[in-house]
Protein backbone atom coordinates (compact mmCIF):
# COMPACT_ATOMS: atom_id res chain seq x y z
CA UNK A 1 0.00 0.00 0.00
CA UNK A 2 2.57 2.50 0.70
CA UNK A 3 4.05 2.20 -2.98
CA UNK A 4 0.34 3.43 -4.24
CA UNK A 5 1.13 5.96 -2.57
CA UNK A 6 4.05 6.91 -3.68
CA UNK A 7 2.77 6.64 -6.96
CA UNK A 8 -0.67 8.57 -6.84
CA UNK A 9 1.69 11.12 -5.70
CA UNK A 10 3.90 11.80 -8.68
CA UNK A 11 0.55 11.89 -10.87
CA UNK A 12 -0.62 15.44 -11.86
CA UNK A 13 1.48 19.33 -11.60
CA UNK A 14 3.04 21.03 -8.27
CA UNK A 15 1.97 24.11 -8.17
CA UNK A 16 4.86 25.54 -9.38
CA UNK A 17 4.77 23.69 -12.39
CA UNK A 18 1.26 25.59 -12.40
CA UNK A 19 2.53 28.83 -11.51
CA UNK A 20 5.36 28.61 -14.36
CA UNK A 21 2.66 27.61 -17.28
CA UNK A 22 0.16 30.25 -16.32
CA UNK A 23 3.52 32.95 -16.66
CA UNK A 24 4.30 31.05 -20.16
CA UNK A 25 0.56 31.76 -21.16
CA UNK A 26 0.30 34.96 -19.79
CA UNK A 27 3.61 36.33 -21.69
CA UNK A 28 2.36 34.69 -24.64
CA UNK A 29 -0.81 36.44 -24.40
CA UNK A 30 0.41 40.08 -23.18
CA UNK A 31 2.22 39.44 -26.79
CA UNK A 32 -0.36 38.87 -28.79
CA UNK A 33 -2.74 41.35 -26.85
CA UNK A 34 0.84 44.31 -28.44
CA UNK A 35 0.76 42.81 -32.26
CA UNK A 36 -3.17 43.05 -32.47
CA UNK A 37 -2.57 46.83 -31.22
CA UNK A 38 -0.28 47.34 -34.04
CA UNK A 39 -2.19 45.86 -36.66
CA UNK A 40 -4.89 48.31 -35.37
CA UNK A 41 -2.57 51.14 -35.81
CA UNK A 42 -0.98 49.99 -39.13
CA UNK A 43 -4.64 49.48 -40.60
CA UNK A 44 -5.36 52.72 -39.67
CA UNK A 45 -1.54 54.45 -41.59
CA UNK A 46 -2.93 52.08 -44.47
CA UNK A 47 -6.27 53.79 -44.66
CA UNK A 48 -4.93 57.22 -44.80
CA UNK A 49 -2.18 56.41 -46.80
CA UNK A 50 -4.47 55.28 -49.71
CA UNK A 51 -7.06 57.74 -49.26
CA UNK A 52 -3.79 60.20 -49.85
CA UNK A 53 -3.41 58.67 -52.70
CA UNK A 54 -6.78 59.28 -54.05
CA UNK A 55 -6.36 62.92 -53.53
CA UNK A 56 -3.25 62.85 -55.04
CA UNK A 57 -4.71 61.17 -58.03
CA UNK A 58 -7.56 63.85 -57.95
CA UNK A 59 -5.02 66.93 -57.88
CA UNK A 60 -3.01 65.47 -60.83
CA UNK A 61 -6.29 65.23 -62.84
CA UNK A 62 -7.13 68.56 -62.23
CA UNK A 63 -3.56 69.60 -62.84
CA UNK A 64 -3.35 67.42 -66.11
CA UNK A 65 -6.59 69.07 -67.52
CA UNK A 66 -6.25 72.56 -66.82
CA UNK A 67 -5.99 74.51 -70.09
CA UNK A 68 -3.56 76.72 -68.40
CA UNK A 69 -0.06 75.43 -66.93
CA UNK A 70 0.67 75.54 -63.95
CA UNK A 71 3.01 78.15 -62.32
CA UNK A 72 6.81 77.02 -62.07
CA UNK A 73 7.62 76.31 -58.15
CA UNK A 74 6.39 74.95 -55.02
CA UNK A 75 3.06 75.93 -53.94
CA UNK A 76 0.62 74.20 -51.18
CA UNK A 77 -3.08 73.85 -50.54
CA UNK A 78 -5.56 72.81 -48.15
CA UNK A 79 -8.01 70.34 -49.85
CA UNK A 80 -10.79 68.64 -47.99
CA UNK A 81 -12.03 64.91 -49.48
CA UNK A 82 -13.37 61.84 -47.72
CA UNK A 83 -13.79 64.30 -44.66
CA UNK A 84 -10.65 65.15 -44.00
CA UNK A 85 -8.18 68.13 -44.50
CA UNK A 86 -5.42 67.14 -46.67
CA UNK A 87 -2.06 69.43 -47.19
CA UNK A 88 -1.69 69.33 -51.32
CA UNK A 89 2.74 70.11 -51.73
CA UNK A 90 3.51 70.56 -55.45
CA UNK A 91 6.45 71.32 -57.06
CA UNK A 92 6.62 72.23 -60.77
CA UNK A 93 9.75 72.36 -62.81
CA UNK A 94 10.76 72.36 -66.38
CA UNK A 95 12.43 68.97 -68.19
CA UNK A 96 14.82 69.30 -70.58
CA UNK A 97 12.18 69.02 -73.07
CA UNK A 98 11.05 72.62 -73.25
CA UNK A 99 7.26 71.20 -74.11
CA UNK A 100 6.63 69.51 -70.79
CA UNK A 101 6.50 70.22 -67.26
CA UNK A 102 7.47 68.12 -64.19
CA UNK A 103 4.89 68.44 -61.03
CA UNK A 104 5.56 66.59 -58.16
CA UNK A 105 2.45 66.33 -55.83
CA UNK A 106 3.02 65.46 -51.82
CA UNK A 107 -0.14 64.86 -50.07
CA UNK A 108 -0.47 64.31 -46.16
CA UNK A 109 -3.14 64.02 -43.93
CA UNK A 110 -3.74 67.49 -41.78
CA UNK A 111 -3.71 65.53 -38.75
CA UNK A 112 -2.56 61.38 -38.89
CA UNK A 113 0.40 60.01 -40.19
CA UNK A 114 -0.52 59.18 -43.77
CA UNK A 115 1.39 60.42 -47.18
CA UNK A 116 1.15 59.86 -50.52
CA UNK A 117 3.83 61.00 -53.23
CA UNK A 118 2.90 61.14 -56.88
CA UNK A 119 4.97 62.45 -60.31
CA UNK A 120 3.11 63.65 -63.72
CA UNK A 121 4.20 65.11 -66.65
CA UNK A 122 2.39 67.81 -68.24
CA UNK A 123 2.62 70.20 -71.15
CA UNK A 124 3.79 73.14 -70.42
CA UNK A 125 1.46 74.48 -73.38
Amino acid sequence: MGRDRAKGRESGFTLLEMLVALSVISIAALALIRLDAYAVRTAGDLDESTMAGIVAQNRAVELWTDPAPPTIGNSAVGVANAGRNWRVEQRVAKTADDGLLRIDLLVRPKNGRGQAALTIIRPSR
